[in-house]
């Protein structure tokens, strides 16, 4: 991989909680891998319609939103291969490393 390209599929740690997330780029998808808190939560779809955009550090998907009670727009940035930050309307709402 050349520089500024990183294969963001497989396992992400969730910065904030004991929860691991699986990114399927064959599915477009990131569903929660593991979560030491919420067994229950384990297989659901935490991110959807994941697209690349031109820029390989930039990726473009939807987030369940509560607060909006549906999927909101939102945008990934990788900051090198191994952090990867999801933004919504410019505000960080998850920190993924691995």
């Amino acid at each position: 991989m050349g520089n500024g390209e990183c294969n963001i599929s497989g396992i992400w740690d969730h910065d904030d909680k004991p929860a691991k997330l699986l990114f399927d780029l064959d599915n477009a998808e990131v569903t929660v891998y593991s979560h030491d808190n919420n067994t229950k939560a384990i297989g659901l779809v935490v991110l959807k319609a994941l697209k690349p955009t031109s820029n390989a550090l930039l990726w473009n998907a939807q987030m369940y939103s509560a607060a909006e009670g549906s999927y909101v727009d939102v945008q990934l940035t990788l900051n090198g291969c191994h952090q990867l930050a999801v933004s919504f309307n410019g505000e960080e709402v998850l920190a993924l490393a691995r």
